[in-house]
């Protein structure tokens, strides 16, 4: 990344005009997609389209609000991330493997602490959404923030009610590595990228498109964690100038959280009783994670690769 080529900063939208053309597209094909996404569920289901809001919107935790949940999250998912990126790259008449980066080989090195940075990632992030959770908000504005989290929460869980682990396979691909894949190349593959060569220090750049990825996860008490976490695969990126360790690192990262899930779901009694934010928003483990989490993030950065 900080070694971005000639050929790119002559591309047409390699600048903020490029940036703001694909942010309008993000949130057009968001709209389209949520339309889109209702349509498709309605006509493969039999469905009215107002019986898929109902189940998408207010689910039920039944068989069919489940798969209802996972699809319309997949399809949502490609359209408002995956389109845009790729006409954006095509408008550019660039390749995708151009901004994703083609490394030499991967270090396994950097794989082990990418893997790391992942796991040691999630307490912390847990504990900065415990403490934001816990500022007290006023009128109209708690009560808008609080019907959100219990949407979004609702939301996740019933995705994520796993009954074996083909259906756990499924989650890890729909929300582990489909975003790993599509949110690394949209953030920091092409809005990085266009950053860095707006911005005269790098900083600038890395804070801007952390800012843009914690904004469209739309998530208030989230907002700090998926901002470190931005930044933090950002300047995973500019130092090592492609993305395949973030990926790996974003993967991780959700990963492990289903996988936790999918455990203490069929956890043996006495373990069932606790969810992922019971053992993972707790100081006891963030503090030493943080240690993990800085020493894993500097071998991946100290030097470019």
């Amino acid at each position: 990344m900080n070694a971005i080529t000639d050929e790119f900063r002559q591309k047409p939208l390699s600048n903020f005009w490029g940036i703001s053309l694909l942010l309008l597209l993000i949130l057009v094909f968001q709209i389209v997609g949520n339309a889109l996404s209702n349509f498709i569920l309605s006509s493969a289901y039999g469905l009215s389209i107002e019986e898929v809001k109902a189940l998408l919107i207010q689910p039920d935790f039944s068989a069919l609000s489940i798969n209802l949940g996972r699809w319309a999250n997949f399809i949502q998912f490609v359209f408002y991330m995956g389109l845009p990126a790729l006409i954006f790259t095509y408008a550019n008449s660039s390749k995708p493997l151009h901004f994703w980066g083609n490394p030499t080989r991967l270090e396994p090195t950097f794989i082990i602490q990418s893997i790391v940075l992942g796991l040691s990632a999630l307490p912390v992030v847990s504990v900065l959404t415990h403490l934001m959770q816990q500022i007290p908000l006023e009128g109209n504005f708690a009560e808008t923030a609080k019907k959100l989290v219990e949407v979004r929460q609702s939301l996740f869980e019933n995705m994520l009610d796993m009954q074996h682990l083909g259906e756990l396979a499924v989650c890890l691909f729909i929300l582990a590595l489909l975003p790993a894949f599509l949110e690394e190349y949209l953030f920091r593959g092409i809005i990085l990228k266009v950053a860095v060569l707006q911005y005269r220090k790098p900083f600038a750049a890395l804070f801007f498109q952390a800012s843009v990825f914690a904004i469209l996860h739309l998530s208030l008490y989230e907002l700090p964690g998926i901002f470190l976490m931005g930044f933090i695969f950002g300047l995973v990126a500019y130092r090592q100038n492609h993305l395949w360790y973030n990926a790996i690192t974003h993967f991780v990262f959700n990963g492990a959280t289903i996988s936790l899930h999918y455990y203490l779901n069929h956890a043996a009694h006495g373990f069932n009783s606790f969810t992922t934010d019971d053992i993972l928003a707790n100081a006891a483990i963030a503090i030493p994670a943080s240690l993990l989490m800085g020493f894993s993030l500097y071998g991946l950065t100290r030097k470019p690769q």
